[in-house]
């Protein structure tokens, strides 16, 4: 005979109703700390400016300490300027609840859901900021994707920092903005140890997607090899321990060091990037990186004497500030078990995080570790709020905003709406749970001063680990 039970035929489901003796509760879940999303500042979104937002900088004007020529008048000068944007998007999930199921089961399963659909977003949040800030870190640093022969078609792993370009003194190309790149508005790249070439094109192998796998178009033909790096004009200042030019030259004996440390944090100081308001810089690193830099030998002489009540020992920690840095122990640094799909090789875009998680783009590479430096105004937060859209029309059900608590720790969601939706169905017992957050993060240039990097506000040091 069929069975007819009221509650929802799904394993799942059925496997946490009352079957023997079923303990009234759910134990939280394992799960990192949300920190990247802190290093945004946020911004509420302008009204009446449209789903596109434009901020501009200027450059500085060189100093000119010649003196003038009696009866001569200064000559009028210029500085350059700069711009880039955000974009108004909507990010959401969902879950129906039956509420018949929810009565007949021995847990909560609204309250449950709501609150993993929390951790859901607050995860969601958090990754989407840890992407822009080491996409942007990486930007202009790629590898090719297969061989080729006086071609102009360079496949290569990652379009990331390759599609535009800004060309201040070239006709027909853009004085301010980083626009799409063309035959008027090339970007310049180097190819393997030094064949100079122009991108005037690209096509992804995912329609409208600027950071996955993709091909460039030369404007003239070129011959390289597999895995040659490949770097644009305007890329980052990338820090490889034992030297190199991508993410290829990281073996699994080039652990960090603090003379390494230093290198990576010159780039930041030269180029003048602002400390937080904390008065420090900020890295972020995860436990591999951590295990590795206590490894160091300068480290180690530096606290010799020192015995295990040393805060470094005790704590197993880097004290905070060193070097003029807030060390932030983080896991959701970027490696194989937390970006997705977890395989270490396939690049998804819902998880768009652009570098290369292994040496030679197989497992069978060492496996790559980041630690992300960065200064202050590098990345922002423009939100806007989704009651405003509420009408006189009202609404069926309840918004409010979202925060949960997982393992006694109180998980932050904040700017994010939590939609309880009334029942709509024709029996009126199932009940949807959604959150949405509406906008954008957009990564500041500074290429109108210093270095030709685009991007200069984060600095990053790949390693590699022998444990």
């Amino acid at each position: 005979m069929p069975d007819f039970s009221t509650i929802i035929q799904t394993p799942e489901i059925r496997a946490i109703v009352q079957e023997g003796f079923l303990e009234r509760a759910f134990h939280d879940a394992l799960f990192p700390g949300m920190i990247f999303r802190q290093e945004a500042v946020a911004m509420p979104w302008p009204q009446g400016v449209g789903d596109t937002y434009i901020a501009s900088a200027p450059g500085l004007i060189a100093p000119n300490g010649k003196p003038l020529a009696p009866g001569v008048d200064p000559v009028p000068v210029s500085y350059a300027l700069e711009q880039w944007e955000a974009q108004l998007h909507n990010y959401a999930s969902t879950i129906d609840v039956n509420m018949q199921t929810s009565v007949q089961a021995i847990v909560d399963l609204l309250m449950r859901n709501t609150h993993q659909l929390g951790l859901q977003a607050a995860q969601t949040l958090n990754r989407l900021v840890r992407n822009r800030l080491y996409n942007a870190a990486e930007s202009g640093r790629t590898v090719a994707n297969g061989a080729g022969v006086a071609s102009t078609s360079l496949r290569v792993m990652r379009l990331n920092g390759f599609t535009r370009a800004r060309n201040p003194s070239t006709t027909g190309a853009s004085k301010v903005r980083f626009s799409t790149v063309s035959a008027t508005n090339p970007l310049a790249i180097t190819i393997g140890a030094s064949t100079s070439a122009s991108v005037v094109g690209y096509t992804p192998d995912t329609p409208g997607d600027e950071i996955g796998p993709g091909v460039l178009t030369l404007a003239a033909a070129a011959t390289w090899s597999n895995r040659d790096a490949v770097v644009a004009m305007d890329a980052s200042e990338v820090t490889y321990v034992g030297g190199g030019s991508s993410v290829d030259a990281i073996a699994t004996t080039d652990l960090p060091r603090l003379q390494d440390i230093r290198n990576a944090l010159y780039k930041l100081r030269r180029n003048n990037i602002p400390v937080h308001p904390d008065g420090t810089y900020h890295a972020h690193l995860g436990p591999v990186s951590e295990t590795a830099l206590m490894a160091d030998a300068e480290l180690q002489r530096m606290n010799q004497g020192t015995g295990p009540s040393n805060y470094m020992y005790a704590e197993f920690a880097l004290g905070s500030p060193f070097l003029g840095v807030t060390w932030v122990r983080n896991n959701e640094a970027p490696t194989r078990l937390t970006v997705y799909p977890g395989d270490g090789t396939t690049f998804a875009e819902e998880d768009a995080f652009a570098p290369e998680l292994y040496a030679t783009g197989a497992t069978t590479g060492a496996e790559v570790h980041r630690i992300l430096f960065t200064g202050f105004g590098g990345i922002m937060e423009y939100f806007q709020d989704p009651m405003m859209y509420l009408t006189d029309a009202g609404i069926t059900g309840k918004i409010g905003d979202l925060a949960v608590s997982n393992n006694g720790i109180d998980v932050s969601s904040d700017r994010v709406k939590l939609i309880i939706r009334a029942p709509q169905n024709r029996l009126q017992d199932t009940v949807a749970v959604s959150w949405r957050f509406v906008g954008d993060w957009p990564q500041r240039t500074d290429a109108a001063t210093g270095t030709n990097a685009r991007y200069k506000r984060q600095s990053v040091l790949l390693h590699g680990y022998d444990g």
